[in-house]
Formats: structure tokens, sequence, C-alpha cells
């Protein structure tokens, strides 16, 4: 029977912890495939919550072929508290250690059950991000290169028809290897999958959520999901892989380089100061590609993040 429903999935972890999912199903009205959107992995990228909401909102039941399956905040305990990146009761990043584990900490378990029982047996996932805390981000979808081609390439279709321009193919052993992410654990399972990244700074901007939202629609048109003609994309720009900068040391981080910026391997992007106003190291580009993601707070740990170059 075709409809709606919401819940919240509830799971106990190791410590004591309550893990929760809150889920929205949309049943078509006629069969097909199963899709499942993943959102809030990362609890403070509001746009991506907000548009896996606003597109179960929005959508009839009656344009719809199949099942779609969102979990709208895949880290409730990060939203609620704020905690970017990481899980605060272990201070683990979820998208780094999929697909978890029944017996580790409290991600490891959170993980788990939500790989398992959620996004297994799935014939499409689509994992929706963007902008944390302290992220500038140039729109771009990326998707996992495995051995199944037939995976990878309907995964590529994904990352095209979500309507960015930067997509990015990355590999399990390339330059920014992505075992444990999301997206790259659904492809090694056999389900098309890839992850979608707009938004800034944590705010939430009307514009990009409206771009997630129509991200999700077309790619759900494209897979006859959703009822309608998809949008066929536009120009892209196809990135081979990705290339991750860390500081030499810790810092105030004076960067000379703006998100979406074309560089070159060794560019000066930059400089790191003391709280003087001492320089402690030059920083420079150590890949030539686009920059798609900064960080946009100057407080840099050493070895802390500073961005992400898409390389051609």
């Amino acid at each position: 029977m075709s409809g709606k429903k919401t819940e919240i999935l509830k799971y106990k972890a190791p410590d004591g912890n309550t893990i929760r999912f809150p889920v929205a199903t949309i049943e078509g009205a006629q069969d097909g495939p199963h899709f499942v959107i993943t959102a809030g992995i990362h609890g403070c990228e509001y746009p991506a919550i907000v548009s896996s909401i606003d597109f179960f909102k929005k959508t009839d039941p009656a344009d719809v072929n199949g099942t779609i399956t969102i979990v709208t905040v895949c880290s409730m305990d990060a939203f609620e508290q704020r905690s970017p990146f990481v899980s605060p009761a272990d201070k683990v990043n979820p998208n780094r250690v999929f697909p978890g584990k029944a017996d580790g900490t409290y991600t490891d378990v959170l993980v788990y059950h939500l790989f398992n029982d959620i996004i297994k047996g799935s014939d499409y996932h689509l994992d929706v991000h963007g902008g944390d805390l302290v992220e500038y981000l140039d729109p771009f979808s990326m998707y996992h290169k495995g051995s199944d081609e037939t995976v990878n390439a309907k995964s590529k279709e994904m990352a095209e028809y979500y309507g960015f321009t930067n997509v990015i193919e990355t590999y399990g052993d390339g330059a920014w290897p992505d075992k444990g992410t999301n997206y790259a654990n659904s492809s090694e399972h056999g389900i098309p999958s890839a992850i979608v990244e707009a938004g800034n700074t944590g705010l939430l901007e009307p514009e990009f959520v409206e771009l997630h939202v129509k991200g999700i629609e077309n790619v759900l048109r494209h897979f006859g999901v959703l009822v309608g003609e998809a949008d066929k994309p536009g120009a892209i720009r196809y990135y081979k892989d990705f290339k991750w900068l860390y500081s030499p040391i810790q810092g105030i981080y004076r960067r000379t380089v703006e998100v979406g910026a074309e560089v070159t391997e060794g560019q000066p992007l930059g400089v790191i100061e003391n709280v003087f106003g001492d320089k402690l190291a030059d920083v420079s580009a150590n890949a030539a590609g686009r920059i798609v993601f900064l960080t946009a707070n100057p407080s840099i740990a050493d070895n802390g993040l500073l961005m992400g170059i898409a390389q051609s």
C-alpha cells in the first residue's frame, strides 16, 4: 500500500548510549527499486539534513515507483550537540569506519546498524553532505570506482545527474583513500552510490537546500524512482582523484586562495603564523587541480586539514 511513514529506530551502544535514526519512508504507488538517502552523517551539515526533510515532505507517493527510505539525521548526538565531523561519545568520524562493528565503540555500532539494517540490500544509495561548521565548498559529487563495472557506471550516473559541475572519481588506494566512507562501502557491497556536497560553514542557506532537493529529485527521475523526465547533466569537470592538504604546524592560517580556485602543484596558498604574527611555515599546493573544499576557520591544529584539491 502506498503512503508515507516516519519512525525513530533505536539501538543500544556498548557504552550505554542510545543510537537513534529518524527514518522517513515513502512507499510508491507503483513497484520499483528501493532507493536509500542518508543525510547528517556529520551532524552539523544542515543543508543536507533539511533538504532530505523537505524532499520527504513535498514528495507525493503517487509519483514514486518503488520505495524511498530517508535517514534524515544519521548522527543524532552530533546534531543535537553541534559536534562537527565526529560523534561526541568517542570522537570518531562516522564516515571513516564503514561498515562498522557490532561490538565496537559508539560510532562503530552506529555505522554497523545504519549499513546493515537500513542501507544493505537496497538498489541505490545517495549520501547527502554539505558545509560542516568550518568548511567552504565548491559543490561536488564523488563516486567510488571498484571492481564491479556495472556498479561503477551507475554510481557515476548518480554523481552526474545530481547536477553539480565537479564530479570526482575516487579509489580505495588513491591519493585520498576512500575506504571506510559510506558511499564507497555501499559500492563495494554492490549498491550504486554517490556522495554529494554543497553548503557552507554550518549555515542553513536556502540556495543550497534547494540545490540538494533538485539534485535528489533529478537522480530519482533518472533511475525511474520518481516520475518525470530527468534533466540531462550540463557541463561537467571530471576529476580522477582527490588530494587533501594538511598544516605542517599548529597556528593561524592566513590563506591567499579561495574555494573553487584552480591551483598548480607548489603554488603558494598562504602562511601559518603564531599568535604574535610570526611566520611559522609556508603553505603550498601539494597537487594541481581545483580546490573543492577548504577550512574557513583560521585556527589550525598541527596536521590540521586545510583543503581538498580535486585532481584532473
